[in-house]
């Protein structure tokens, strides 16, 4: 084959300019979550928050040069889907690090896979209390709390309520539902032991039509009901609850997570004054970090950050930044060993990632619902009290023994 001068030349200043300017070696990062549906916006904010956290790491130089690539995949509401996805990116894609967005019972079954794989496995929403508690390992990390300190929380808060004597509690049939009802009921029982538990509903994840639990629950005749749906279904069981005025006969509502998602979508349909947990209200933190955050959600979304999006950022940190400062920066266990200890500032206030399940500490909040014109889309929370995870954690002494189980 014949080549003329000119090509020649051309071909030799390629050669010559990728010498002098190789390719960017890559980290690959995986996210997994509910792309699609009813929690679709939640699953859509942390990636935000994690792609922040990884833009920051860029900036800062990423690992000795290496920049850090975030891929994502929609595992539906399918466990099974998750898992087929986190097996692609770790067999096909190569991937060392890879994070379940929001499912619980996906983010146990990427415990399980981790096992054999040699790959760190992080939970950042997720709040099942099995992934880095009883089906926990050394390859696991949560960026977020569990069940168990969200039931404590909301315990601790019922407990100066002495009106409340009848409770009845309605989550998801499945992974995070159970857990958050049992561990729930077992601190109320430490904190308000005469308060008594007169029932409780399961509705299927993800339902449209809560018209049978919201008729039940006004027949049930309770002072509270303490709820742990989240996104599509807080939004769903709140209009039947309104058609059939459930609230109306002076029950309370006291409801996890009412910021996971825009609080302007069930602003018509929750009552004033419910209580409910939150991760950030935003509004009501004023330092330089949660100014700063805000202002780059703005620029890339065109609106404000929710709960899901600060949940997303501190995932994305504690993982960059553990990788950044591990000796072997490519090997999942010396990543992981980089997490003890690991601490950075967040919009709500200083995190710090124990040692012994590699879980992230830091404020928790609760409040009650306020609809004013000050608010973001007219809906927040008042009367904010700040719950730091550090003090409602299970000890290390409590993790090593359930891991023994």
């Amino acid at each position: 084959m014949q080549y003329s001068t000119k090509g020649l030349k051309a071909a030799l200043l390629l050669s010559i300019a990728a010498l002098a300017h190789p390719a960017v070696a890559q980290v690959k990062l995986g996210l997994i979550d509910m792309y699609g549906g009813g929690f679709a916006a939640q699953a859509d904010a942390i990636r935000t928050g994690f792609q922040i956290a990884v833009d920051e790491a860029n900036a800062a130089g990423g690992v000795k040069g290496d920049k850090f690539v975030l891929s994502t995949a929609d595992m539906g509401i399918s466990v099974e889907k998750a898992i087929t996805e986190a097996r692609r990116m770790i067999l096909d894609d190569k991937m060392k690090f890879v994070t379940v967005g929001s499912h619980s019972g996906a983010a146990v079954a990427l415990a399980e896979l981790v096992k054999n794989q040699n790959t760190l496995g992080l939970g950042a929403f997720a709040t099942t209390k099995r992934f880095t508690g009883e089906d926990g390992n050394p390859l696991t990390a949560r960026g977020n709390l569990s069940t168990v300190e969200i039931g404590r929380i909301m315990a601790e808060h019922i407990k100066g309520m002495p009106n409340v004597k009848r409770i009845a509690t309605i989550a998801p049939d499945f992974e995070f539902g159970k857990h958050f009802v049992e561990d729930f009921v077992a601190a109320l029982k430490v904190a308000r032991p005469d308060i008594v538990i007169v029932r409780q509903e399961w509705p299927k994840f993800g339902a449209a039509d809560f018209t049978p639990q919201a008729t039940a629950l006004q027949a049930s005749q309770v002072d509270m009901i303490v709820s742990a749906l989240f996104s599509g279904d807080l939004i769903n069981f709140l209009k039947a609850a309104k058609d059939y005025d459930l609230f109306g006969g002076g029950a309370k509502l006291f409801t996890s997570g009412a910021d996971l998602i825009k609080m302007a979508s069930i602003k018509d349909s929750i009552p004033e004054g419910t209580l409910v947990t939150v991760w950030y209200p935003f509004y009501a933190i004023n330092t330089p970090e949660n100014t700063r955050f805000i202002d780059e959600v703005k620029k890339r979304t065109n609106t404000y950050p929710v709960g899901s999006t600060v949940v997303g950022y501190v995932s994305g940190k504690m993982l960059t930044q553990a990788i950044m400062r591990a000796k072997n920066p490519a090997d999942p266990q010396s990543v992981a060993d980089a997490m003890t200890n690991l601490e950075f500032a967040s919009p709500v206030g200083p995190v710090k990632v124990r040692g012994c399940d590699h879980m992230a500490l830091y404020n928790f909040y609760v409040g009650a619902i306020k609809k004013e014109a000050s608010m973001p889309d007219g809906i927040g929370v008042t009367g904010v009290k700040a719950y730091n995870t550090t003090s409602y954690a299970r000890s290390c002494d409590d993790i090593a023994k359930v891991r023994k189980r």
